[in-house]
């Protein structure tokens, strides 16, 4: 689904032991539903596994912001998880090297935290990739459609 450019975002993200999970959406024109425009989900490298919950969750914010540049440049977007990363970051007084690097990567971007679960972000990270593909041509998109019984040709063959 394409984003509405007059309504903020909402981020889902939640992280395990060894994977994250995160869902993007947006509310509809009524406001009372909101319609997913994302999903995400990728297993941590080994290094990644070590790192605390609160790491965990930044770093999980940080790669999905780099997957997802192009929608949360240009909205204020709702971060909806369990713990609260920017809290933690901009309150912090003693940053290792690696979170003041993400403290500077996640400024760029309009993000306000809330509170909340999200069932969706969970099973994500529960089922994640384990590596995750970036999609060369994901610009451009065909969805043929048939009736059933009915065999077409391919466009493209």
């Amino acid at each position: 689904m394409p984003s509405s450019p007059d309504k903020p975002l909402i981020l889902y993200c939640t992280i395990f032991g060894n994977s994250m999970g995160c869902v993007l959406g947006q509310h509809d024109e009524s406001g009372r539903k909101e319609r997913a425009i994302y999903y995400l989900s990728k297993k941590f490298t080994e290094c990644e596994k070590r790192y605390s919950p609160i790491e965990k969750l930044c770093c999980a914010l940080i790669w999905t912001t780099r997957r997802l540049k192009q929608y949360m440049l240009y909205h204020t977007t709702w971060l909806i998880s369990k713990l609260d990363p920017l809290k933690y970051m901009m309150e912090s007084t003693a940053l290792n090297g690696k979170m003041t690097r993400w403290q500077i990567l996640l400024s760029e971007f309009d993000i306000v935290y809330a509170v909340k679960g999200s069932a969706i972000a969970d099973f994500l990270a529960s089922r994640a990739l384990e590596d995750y593909f970036d999609f060369p041509n994901e610009d451009r998109m065909y969805v043929a459609t048939t009736k059933e019984g009915a065999q077409e040709e391919h466009p493209r063959n």
